[in-house]
């Protein structure tokens, strides 16, 4: 039986099923730390990208089914580069560990220079429309929290 994850974001809800063939630690790694919920991120250097900072303590994301071209509907993790997330921060938080999914077709993860690749560990089989919708309400309003849970 496939995995799945609910994606409750400001008014809306998507259902993900994990990727467990062609990323087995990785979607693995993320169902053992659901819930994961807090509040969201529209990323501007990388497109229509919504991600949230996975609680501490930071896991550890090794390479797997990894891409540097994301599709609408891909879920994935990976180190987001700290001054995309807190600029703030000292300098020895280099990256952030976060989960996150692509609403549309301009996505490509970046870098401080270039393209990240990132574990892709699921994909969105329902609700994308209604998460996009979201997205760009997102941009405009705000949103307070984003979570991903075990879907029942």
């Amino acid at each position: 039986m496939v995995k799945k994850i609910d994606i409750n974001f400001g008014n809306v809800k998507g259902v993900v099923e994990l990727l467990e063939e062609e990323a087995p630690k990785s979607s693995n790694l993320v169902w053992n730390l659901l819930p994961i919920e807090g509040k969201p991120f529209q990323t501007f250097e990388s497109g229509r990208e919504i991600f949230l900072q996975i609680p501490d303590p930071e896991p550890d994301i090794i390479p797997e089914n990894q891409t540097i071209h994301q599709i609408p509907g891909d879920v994935f993790i990976y180190y987001k580069p700290s001054i995309y997330v807190e600029p703030d921060w000292p300098e020895i938080k280099r990256h952030s560990a976060v989960i996150a999914f692509s609403y549309g077709r301009d996505t490509q993860v970046r870098g401080t220079y270039r393209p990240l690749a990132v574990n892709i560990v699921g994909r969105i089989v329902e609700g994308l429309e209604q998460l996009e919708d979201e997205a760009v309400r997102l941009r405009n309003e705000g949103v307070d929290k984003i979570s991903f849970t075990k879907h029942r």
